[in-house]
């Protein structure tokens, strides 16, 4: 008898160690980035921040469904197709970043092309927080809710000209029902920064921790220490949790990327992401009747503290960009980081590991879109291939195009993106 309890506990163990493998179901994301608004003031960061996520997400095996800059019918729709594919075992996650707004004691998130004047007309065109995680929680058993949009109210002070008063500063307290969590970007009633970096404040730090393979409420503390540290405390993350189990974004028996290299392999396809131990690229181009040697800096600006100096010809690894600030390593070891305008891409390393044309191509298309948004009328044949010059304005020369400054930015990274990978 005791033989056969022995027997019969040693098959039950093994069943009782991998029942956490099994509960997870599938992990499903919605993620939507809002920057270009048609009647709002421009989020730089906004869409940046929901791609970089989307794709830190599909990184550690999240099945993302993103959109970005959509209106409250595409909104509507693309939260709609993925709610109602949720079923009871999965792990649901919606991420949004843009401008939010509070109105009465209910949260709305703006798509591009909400308009209003008061109250009603605002939650008319807008679309309800509370709505999609209802639909998540009566559907999906573990529900995530991550909001990066506390940004101030884009249209208060038409509402507070009209004297209505409906809408308070930030984003109101949203209880969480049993298995779901809500993480928003700062405290109730707050307002977070956009951010000047590539990133938002609350993003950056969810980048950084996102790939580690740990409860989702510990990477939220370290997540919540970063922030309140970049923001000398003016912002400080607020979740609300009613989750029962321990919940880990990574799937589990997965091999979480490096959390060193998270900054990196959250950037878009389109970004740069060599290997660190690659020495693709040199300085060159460095004015023979100068200073002779281009700086490593410890941070992303003329005035920050120089490393070491490098001479023509030296090469380096690229580790991240930052605008047209590239990070980087020496062959000696020295990190740091330094303007993209003096570093190109090595020769004998394109030789010996040519660029995908696709990455150049998406690059070439990512920057001419901008150009297309705003009314440019393509002459090239490539161009016209790609933009149906539907409603351009004829006459205008690029150098007239009225980019926004965010959007000359934005440009320029682009354009520096496709010199450092030696497109043509």
């Amino acid at each position: 008898m005791l033989n056969y309890l022995k027997a019969a506990l040693l098959a039950v163990i093994p069943l009782l160690w991998s029942a956490p493998l099994a509960e997870a179901g599938r992990r499903i994301a919605l993620v939507l980035g809002n920057s270009d608004y048609e009647n709002a003031s421009f989020l730089p960061n906004a869409e940046r921040d929901a791609r970089d996520i989307a794709a830190a997400l599909r990184s550690i095996g999240f099945e993302v469904h993103d959109g970005y800059n959509l209106g409250r019918r595409d909104t509507l729709r693309l939260a709609q197709r993925v709610t109602g594919q949720l079923q009871q075992d999965d792990t649901a996650l919606f991420y949004y970043s843009g401008h939010g707004v509070q109105l009465g004691a209910e949260n709305f998130v703006l798509p591009v092309d909400v308009a209003g004047s008061d109250e009603q007309e605002l939650k008319s065109a807008s679309v309800s927080l509370q709505a999609i995680l209802r639909e998540m929680e009566l559907r999906a058993g573990r529900n995530i809710i991550v909001l990066d949009a506390c940004r101030n109210n884009p249209f208060q002070s038409r509402m507070a000209a009209r004297s209505l008063g409906g809408a308070a500063r930030g984003l109101a307290r949203v209880d969480a029902g049993v298995g779901s969590y809500i993480a928003f970007s700062t405290q109730p009633g707050n307002v977070a920064l956009d951010g000047s970096g590539r990133n938002s404040p609350f993003t950056a730090a969810l980048l950084r921790h996102l790939p580690r393979n740990e409860d989702l409420h510990a990477m939220m503390r370290r997540v919540r220490a970063d922030v309140v540290a970049e923001t000398g405390g003016s912002q400080v993350p607020w979740e609300n949790s009613s989750l029962i189990d321990e919940v880990f974004l990574a799937a589990r028996g997965q091999a979480a990327p490096d959390p060193a290299g998270a900054a990196v392999q959250a950037v878009p396809s389109g970004q740069i992401q060599p290997r660190a131990q690659q020495f693709g690229y040199r300085v060159s181009g460095l004015d023979p009747n100068g200073d002779g040697f281009l700086a490593l800096r410890d941070g992303t600006t003329s005035g920050a503290r120089r490393l070491a100096k490098m001479v023509e010809g030296t090469r380096l690894a690229v580790l991240a960009q930052r605008g047209r600030w590239l990070q980087v390593r020496t062959e000696t070891g020295l990190e740091g980081w330094a303007h993209s305008n003096w570093i190109r891409k090595d020769a004998a390393a394109s030789a010996a590991a040519p660029v995908a044309q696709n990455q150049c191509d998406a690059l070439w298309f990512q920057r001419n879109s901008i150009f297309a948004r705003r009314g440019y009328c393509f002459q090239s044949a490539r161009g016209q291939a790609a933009f149906s010059n539907a409603g351009c304005i004829p006459g205008m020369r690029a150098g007239e195009v009225p980019l926004s400054a965010a959007e000359r930015e934005e440009v320029s990274r682009l354009k520096a993106q496709e010199q450092l990978l030696g497109c043509r």
